[in-house]
């Protein structure tokens, strides 16, 4: 669990209230700061949590603000960015903007608030990247890898895959054209990918910041996937109906978490997978991790109680 007070950029999206979510259930003794610029978001927010303290911003315009907001805390999660894939390879300028810079500007302003600790969300896109979300999450772990070589605090990332409900998940849009159309339009329904629960997305976080993470990695979980057509079944029924329309504007068809060239400076924990800095070289024998040969397929079963949880969130 966490303790003392934690500012969390993206503080009213899916991940932040699943967080409060958790610390209520729990018991937490923990104070949050919800740093997020959309103002609907933040109403919402004070509706389930009124106990959760907010700040409007925007983590790409002026760290000043995010310094002033950031003093007095004791760690900071890092969720705010950009995340549509396909929508960001049109607005490259913003996802940049977004997502690189306003990491920076994360990085910085804890670094001059004092803050000891600081963890940020990756994606499996940041591995081998091929379209600008990608990329610039990519960017953003080596900008943390990095700033944990200016003073004895902790940057730390976590990478992990498609968590189920989150913004940006392609579970929501499949139910809501069911509803709305009655069929489904799946890409490629043979693209797998990886999948994990919001209390697992947690978990992981949590993991990071303990002392079993070294300051300046990238963590990943030993995570499950599922093909995507068998996501539309556990979603919207086996006899659903489905419209293949093909593969969108930067798109894999499968993912990886761990790439080959940077398997060799990957630590195996009994849990997870910890990426060391360029530079180090652990002996690992190159390896790859991809959704297409997982270590653990996920079931059906599996899926639909995860998807009953996010719509709890």
């Amino acid at each position: 669990m966490l303790t003392g007070k934690w500012f969390i950029t993206g503080g009213a999206g899916f991940l932040a209230r699943a967080i409060y979510r958790r610390a209520a259930r729990e018991g937490w003794n923990c104070q949050f700061t919800a740093f997020s610029r959309d103002d609907s978001k933040h109403v919402l927010l004070h509706r389930r949590f009124p106990w959760v303290h907010s700040v409007r911003g925007d983590v790409a315009a002026d760290r000043t603000l995010l310094r002033a907001a950031m003093r007095g805390h004791d760690g900071v999660i890092h969720a705010a960015a950009a995340k549509y894939v396909d929508l960001s390879e049109t607005a490259a300028w913003d996802t940049v903007r977004t997502n690189t810079h306003g990491s920076e500007h994360v990085l910085l302003a804890a670094f001059e608030a004092g803050i000891q600790q600081v963890v940020a969300i990756s994606t499996d896109k940041a591995c081998s990247p091929v379209n600008v979300y990608g990329m610039t999450k990519a960017t953003m772990e080596r900008l943390f890898v990095e700033s944990a070589r200016w003073a004895d605090w902790k940057p730390v990332c976590v990478r992990y895959g498609n968590v189920i409900g989150s913004t940006g998940s392609v579970i929501p849009m499949f139910q809501r054209q069911l509803a709305e159309l009655g069929h489904v339009k799946v890409t490629n329904p043979n693209m797998t990918r990886f999948w994990m629960g919001a209390d697992e997305a947690i978990d992981l976080i949590l993991l990071a910041l303990s002392d079993r993470a070294q300051p300046g990695s990238v963590v990943i979980p030993y995570v499950k996937a599922m093909p995507l057509g068998e996501v539309v079944q556990a979603a919207c029924g086996d006899d659903v109906q489905v419209q293949v329309i093909g593969e969108r504007a930067g798109e894999k068809r499968d993912e990886r978490l761990i790439h080959y060239e940077e398997s060799v400076r990957v630590i195996r924990h009994s849990d997870f997978f910890e990426v060391r800095p360029p530079g180090e070289r652990l002996g690992e024998l190159p390896f790859t991790l991809s959704s297409n040969t997982p270590q653990h397929w996920m079931t059906s079963d599996e899926m639909r109680a995860m998807i009953a949880d996010a719509a709890t969130i």
